[in-house]
C-alpha cells in the first residue's frame, strides 16, 4: 500500500506513518477543521474492497465512540462508506510508547555483565499488579456497555508521555449478540493471550478479556509468557490443556497471595476465573495495599517518568514492608512465616545484612527448639521405659479361689516369711457310728 504521508484525505491532513498492524496503516494527521492532532486508522488496501473489513471498521468506529473513559483512546470520527476513497477511523493521538516497547526496552531480566545507566530492570510483580489494576478499569467501562475488546496484549495498551495507560484498537470488539459472539471458525486475536472457548469458537463473554489480562499479568511478573511454544498451534494446544509453569516458580517474588489472583485469572474454565472485571480490580488492590501501595495511578505515572529510580525505591519500601511483617511474625512466634518473609527480602536485596541476621537467628532458634523437642521426646521415652519396667516386677495379683459351689472365696492373705507358722489347720471331728 502506498504511504499517504503528506497527503490530504478529506478534511485530514496525513503528516507522517506512524505504524501498521494486520488491518491497517496508522498515520499522524491534523483535522484541518477543528485544527487538532489526531491518528488516522486507514485499513490496508488488500482490504478495503472487502466488504466484510469495511463493515468490521465501521462497527468499530460505532462501537467505541460509545465509551468514555480516561484509559480508552477517544474515537472522534470514521470514514463514509458511500463517498470516501479510503477506510478510516479517527481518533486521538497518544504520544507515547506501547507497552509491547516498554517491556522490550525496560522490562527484560539484567545482563549481570551489564552495569550501565538505563539497562533493564527485570520484573516486578507490584508494577505489574499495577499496571493489571490500571487496565481494568477501562475493562469494566466497557463491559458494562456489552463490549468485549478480544485482543489485549501489549501492543494494544499505549504509555502516555504522563505515564497514563491507555487502552486501544476494538478493531474486533464485539457488542453480546448471539449471532455474532457464538460464530465458529474466526480466530481473531493474538494466540498467546487468547482464551480457550474463544479457540473452540465457543460462546464467549467479557471473561475472555479477564483471561488475557491474566496473560499479561503473568508476562509481567515474571518476565515470561505462562504459554510460548514453537508455533501458534503449540501455544493454543497449552492453552486448551492448562499447562503453564506456576508463576512463583519462574520469578520468586511473586508470592502467595499475586499467585492465587493469576492462577484464577487463567482458569481453564470461564466459571472458575474472575466473574467482572471489577472483582479482579478489588483482588489486585487489596494486594497492593497489603504493601502499602495504593493503586491509584499516581505510582504508576512516577515509575514511567524515572523507572530505575523508582524502582530501586520501590525495591527499598518492599524491603521495609516485608521487615515489618517479618518482626511481627517473629514476635507472634510464627517461625515458619518469619523464614519466608526474610527468604523474599533477601531475593529483592541479596545485601540486606539486617535480614540475613534475623534470619540466622530464626535459624539458630529453630535449631534449638528442634533439639528441645527431641531431648523431651528422649526423656519421655525413657520414662515410659521406666514405668514398664516397675509395672514387670510387681507381683503378679492373686488369683481368686473358688469353692466346690462356684462361690469365690476371700483371697488368702499375702505370704510372709511365719505364714505357715501361724496357720492353724483346723481338726475335722471323729465320724459318729
Amino acid at each position: 500500500m502506498p504511504s499517504l504521508a503528506g497527503q490530504t484525505l478529506d478534511k485530514y491532513t496525513m503528516l507522517e506513518e506512524v505504524g501498521h498492524g494486520g488491518m491497517a496503516v496508522v498515520y499522524r494527521g491534523r483535522d484541518t477543521v477543528l485544527d487538532r492532532e489526531v491518528a488516522i486508522k486507514v485499513l490496508h488496501a488488500h482490504l478495503a474492497n472487502r466488504e466484510e473489513s469495511r463493515l468490521r471498521l465501521e462497527r468499530e468506529a460505532r462501537t467505541v465512540a460509545k465509551l468514555r473513559h480516561d484509559n480508552i483512546v477517544q474515537i472522534y470520527d470514521s470514514s463514509d462508506p458511500c463517498s470516501s476513497s479510503e477506510s478510516y477511523i479517527v481518533c486521538e493521538f497518544i504520544h507515547g510508547v506501547t507497552l509491547r516497547d516498554w517491556l522490550d526496552e525496560h522490562w527484560r531480566r539484567p545482563d549481570p555483565q551489564q552495569t550501565s545507566e538505563g539497562e533493564a530492570h527485570g520484573p516486578r510483580p507490584l508494577l505489574a499488579a499495577m499496571v493489571a489494576h490500571q487496565l481494568c478499569l477501562p475493562l469494566a467501562h466497557a463491559h458494562s456497555l456489552g463490549i468485549v475488546h478480544r485482543d489485549i496484549k501489549p501492543e494494544n495498551v499505549m504509555i502516555r508521555a504522563d505515564g497514563c495507560l491507555k487502552l486501544m484498537d476494538f478493531g474486533i470488539a464485539q457488542i453480546f449478540d448471539t449471532q455474532r459472539l457464538t460464530q465458529t471458525g474466526q480466530l481473531l486475536g493474538s494466540p498467546a493471550y487468547m482464551a480457550p472457548e474463544l479457540i473452540n469458537g465457543e460462546p464467549v463473554d467479557e471473561r475472555i478479556d479477564l483471561f488475557a489480562l491474566g496473560v499479561l499479568l503473568y508476562q509481567l511478573a515474571t518476565g515470561e509468557l505462562p504459554f510460548s511454544g514453537r508455533n501458534p498451534a503449540q501455544v493454543l494446544n497449552l492453552i486448551l490443556e492448562g499447562e503453564y509453569r506456576r508463576p512463583s516458580q519462574v520469578e520468586p517474588k511473586v508470592d502467595e497471595q499475586l499467585e492465587a489472583i493469576i492462577t484464577k485469572a487463567l482458569a481453564l474454565k470461564p466459571a472458575d476465573r474472575y466473574a467482572s472485571a471489577s472483582s479482579l480490580a478489588r483482588d489486585l488492590a487489596a494486594y497492593l495495599r497489603s504493601y502499602s501501595f495504593e493503586p491509584e495511578g499516581e505510582e504508576l505515572a512516577h515509575y514511567f517518568a524515572s523507572p530505575e529510580a523508582y524502582v530501586a525505591e520501590l525495591d527499598e519500601r518492599v524491603c521495609r514492608d516485608l521487615m515489618r511483617r517479618a518482626t511481627r511474625a517473629m514476635r507472634d512466634g510464627n517461625r515458619a512465616r518469619a523464614l519466608k518473609l526474610l527468604s523474599r527480602v533477601l531475593e529483592v536485596d541479596p545485601s540486606n545484612r539486617r535480614a540475613a541476621s534475623m534470619l540466622d537467628r530464626v535459624r539458630v532458634r529453630g535449631q534449638r527448639m528442634r533439639q528441645l523437642a527431641l531431648l523431651g521426646g528422649t526423656l519421655a521415652l525413657i520414662g515410659t521405659v521406666a514405668a514398664g519396667v516397675l509395672l514387670i516386677q510387681r507381683d503378679p495379683p492373686t488369683p481368686a479361689r473358688v469353692d466346690a459351689g462356684g462361690q469365690a472365696e476371700a483371697p488368702l492373705p499375702a505370704q510372709t516369711d511365719n505364714y505357715y507358722n501361724n496357720y492353724v489347720i483346723p481338726q475335722r471331728e471323729p465320724q459318729r457310728a
